[in-house]
């Protein structure tokens, strides 16, 4: 594998958390414990639960179908799915059997244009059967905390605690990215959730693909 192309080393990702070329810097902050969250030997980042969490509750919209949803509708009939809880430092949050909770990191991530990252359980917490990410991919230039998608997949009600290290972030350099824009910021259109610290979701599908299939829906 092409070096350029693998996972930056523990090594690596410090000089990137260091780095005063703020168009090469990567942002995970606050780091509470540097030589626990980043081990030189390793090749990853880890990262805490924060104090936002958002319970599902039992859909008080039917089946969700967001082409029954104008385009304004969509965020606000989502968000009635969802029951948001804050827990802080001290409290405790517990995760029942097979239910499902989203979550937020307490590390504010950035990442600069020419890395991307994955984010992947803990396996002492998928040993207890609990799964922390259901869409794992961080692309290049955002910026916010992450949501993590927590399901109990096991049979025993799990503990969550603010502060509590739940995953590991994984970096890569991809490959040449021209840029429109100054800052480092890649260009195109940004992510939905850039710069977002709403758990929430907000659509399900992008703006054209929504707009064609409703006009196909409606034919």
């Amino acid at each position: 594998m092409d070096a350029k192309l693998s996972a930056l080393s523990g090594q690596e990702l410090l000089r990137r958390l260091q780095s005063k070329d703020f168009a090469k810097r990567l942002v995970v902050s606050p780091i509470l414990e540097p030589e626990e969250q980043l081990k030189r030997d390793n090749a990853s980042v880890d990262v805490r639960l924060g104090f936002e969490f958002a319970l599902i509750t039992p859909s008080l919209i039917g089946a969700i179908d967001e082409l029954r949803l104008t385009a304004a509708q969509r965020h606000l009939e989502l968000a009635k799915l969802y029951s948001r809880s804050y827990v802080p430092f001290g409290k405790t949050l517990v995760i029942h059997p097979h239910q499902f909770i989203l979550a937020c990191t307490l590390e504010y991530l950035r990442l600069p244009p020419d890395l991307m990252s994955y984010v992947v359980g803990r396996s002492t917490w998928g040993r207890l059967g609990l799964t922390v990410a259901t869409a794992i991919g961080i692309h290049p230039g955002f910026a916010g905390t992450l949501t993590l998608e927590l399901r109990n997949l096991g049979e025993t009600p799990l503990t969550l605690h603010p502060g509590d290290i739940i995953a590991q972030l994984f970096f890569h350099n991809v490959g040449p990215i021209r840029s429109s824009r100054r800052g480092g910021q890649p260009a195109g259109q940004p992510s939905q959730y850039v710069g977002t610290v709403d758990l929430l979701p907000r659509t399900i599908s992008p703006k054209r693909t929504y707009e064609k299939l409703k006009k196909l829906s409606a034919q």
